[in-house]
C-alpha cells in the first residue's frame, strides 16, 4: 500500500473545527495474547471500535518510524483492523496531511464517521510525539523488538541488496527471541536468539551485531514458500537448516 496517495476533495459536511485527538496504547483481551492496540480518541470518542473494530498494533504505526507524523504530502495510514486481529479482513485507513496550521484526516474504507476531522497542528504534533516516546506499555519482548527493528531499518539498503526484507521480531518461546525475514515470494528466514537472562537492551545488541554480519554467518533456518523450491535460498550459509514446523 502506498503511503502517499492523492488526497480527495473535502466536499461534503465536515465536523466543527478544530477537533481534538488523543492516543492510547492498550493491551488486548485474552483472545489476542500478548497483543496491544493503539486506541484513537477524536473529541473523546474512541473511533477504532467505530471503524474496523480494533486498533492497530503499535509496531504497525510507530516502529521503526512514526507513521502518524503529518507532512505536506498526504500519507495513507492504517488506523484500525478487524476484531479478529487481521488487517485486511477489516480495515480503516486515514489520509493524513498538514494544511498550514491544521492537520487533516480523511477516512477511507470502513469509516467511523461520515466527515473528515481537522486538528490544530501544534496540538497534533505534540500528541503524536508523546505517543511515539511512550514506551511505558512495553513488555521486555516488545522493547527488544522495537530496538531490533529500528536497527534493521538503518541497515535496509544492505539487506535489500541481498533480497532480504525484515518482517517482524518477537518472542518465539519464553526463552527465545526470533527475527523473521522474507526473500521475495520464495522464502521465509528465521534467526533465533536465547534470552539467557539478558535485558531487552542487551539482547537487542546481540541481535543487531549478529544480523550485521553476512547472512551466511547467521544461525538461521529457512522455509520455502513455493512448494517447488526444495533447497535453501542462495544467501544461505553452512549453518542454515530447514525450519521445522
Amino acid at each position: 500500500m502506498s503511503d502517499q496517495p492523492e488526497l480527495p476533495s473535502s466536499g461534503g459536511a465536515r465536523a466543527p473545527e478544530p477537533n481534538r485527538v488523543r492516543f492510547e496504547v492498550a493491551a488486548l483481551t485474552t483472545d489476542h495474547p500478548r497483543g496491544f492496540q493503539v486506541l484513537v480518541f477524536v473529541d473523546d470518542v474512541e473511533i477504532t471500535a467505530l471503524g474496523a473494530g480494533l486498533g492497530m498494533d503499535p509496531y504497525d504505526l510507530l516502529v521503526p518510524r512514526n507513521r502518524l507524523v503529518a507532512t505536506g504530502e498526504p500519507r495513507r495510514v492504517p488506523i484500525a483492523r478487524c476484531t479478529c486481529g487481521v488487517y485486511g479482513c477489516g480495515e480503516t485507513d486515514v489520509l493524513i496531511v498538514r494544511d498550514g496550521d491544521r492537520v487533516r484526516w480523511e477516512w477511507l474504507k470502513q469509516k467511523p464517521m461520515e466527515h473528515g476531522v481537522t486538528f490544530p497542528a501544534d496540538d497534533y504534533d505534540a500528541e503524536v510525539e508523546r505517543l511515539g516516546n511512550d514506551v511505558g506499555w512495553e513488555t521486555p519482548e516488545r522493547t527488544a523488538g522495537r530496538l531490533v527493528l529500528r536497527d534493521l531499518d538503518g541497515d535496509l539498503d544492505r539487506l535489500r541488496s541481498l533480497g532480504m526484507e525484515p518482517q517482524w521480531a518477537a518472542d518465539d518461546h519464553p526463552r527465545w527471541f526470533r527475527v523473521a525475514f522474507r526473500i521475495a515470494e520464495d522464502y521465509q528466514v528465521f534467526v533465533r536468539f536465547p534470552w539467557k537472562d539478558r535485558t531487552p537492551q542487551q539482547l537487542a545488541a546481540v541481535v543487531s551485531r549478529t544480523l550485521a554480519r553476512k547472512p551466511q554467518r547467521w544461525p538461521a533456518t529457512w522455509h520455502a514458500i513455493r512448494p517447488e523450491l526444495t533447497g535453501p535460498p542462495s544467501v544461505a550459509g553452512r549453518r542454515w537448516r530447514p525450519e521445522r514446523w
